[in-house]
């Protein structure tokens, strides 16, 4: 098998993370969700009770020491944290420091590995814009709603509905990397689909 690269991009609760992990447990990849670093920062800034929008002074401290048991932190995909991470991701310094790290994670893929599958909202655009296949996963914000409420039942729907109409805003307008869809991506509109479903969709179009 050819050492391959797999970028999925899409809005928050659209199911790319799920996808990302079946694909790369299918292929035998190597698999990070760009997201959930965004997350666990987020995460670090509500734990120090820093400011969303004023903390670079703790830029060292906040990236320091990502393993991938910190990343696996359910608590990372409340909504709360999800909300902090759109805020924090806006913020030019913090893309540039996490950058390298994720290009680190492509390089020894293909050097070490038969290759690597990222998801998040930047990866098929700024991350791997020259990756083998980029895929754009998507659904309706009611739909992802309804996804993450049947993930997190003890919140309420209507405020995981407004928080991720808010992310959506957040992410497709912000100045650096704003979630949009790549130049050759491939759209994956799941709204209707199941996870296998969507799964066997996707394995239509990779060709090893």
């Amino acid at each position: 098998m050819k050492k391959i690269v797999i970028a999925i991009d899409g809005p928050s609760a659209s199911g790319k993370g799920t996808l990302a992990k079946k694909i790369a447990s299918y292929f035998n990849l190597d698999y990070l969700n760009t997201g959930a670093i965004y997350r666990l920062i987020g995460l670090r800034v509500i734990d120090q009770k820093l400011d969303p929008y004023n903390f670079e002074d703790y830029l060292t401290i906040l990236t320091k020491n990502i393993s991938e048991q910190d990343l696996e932190n359910e608590e990372l995909f409340s909504e709360k944290v999800g909300a902090i991470a759109s805020i924090i991701a806006k913020n030019k310094n913090l893309r540039n420091s996490i950058f390298q790290f994720q290009r680190d994670f492509v390089n020894n893929g293909k050097t070490n590995k038969n290759g690597c599958v990222l998801d998040g909202r930047d990866t098929t655009t700024v991350i791997c814009p020259d990756a083998d296949y980029k895929f754009f996963v998507t659904a309706d914000v009611e739909i992802r709603a309804q996804r993450r409420f049947r993930q997190f039942p003890n919140q309420d729907y209507q405020e995981i509905l407004a928080q991720l109409k808010s992310r959506d805003d957040n992410d497709f307008n912000r100045a650096e990397s704003p979630l949009k869809i790549a130049d050759g991506a491939i759209i994956i509109d799941n709204g209707n689909l199941t996870i296998a479903d969507s799964f066997t969709k996707i394995l239509e179009y990779i060709k090893i």
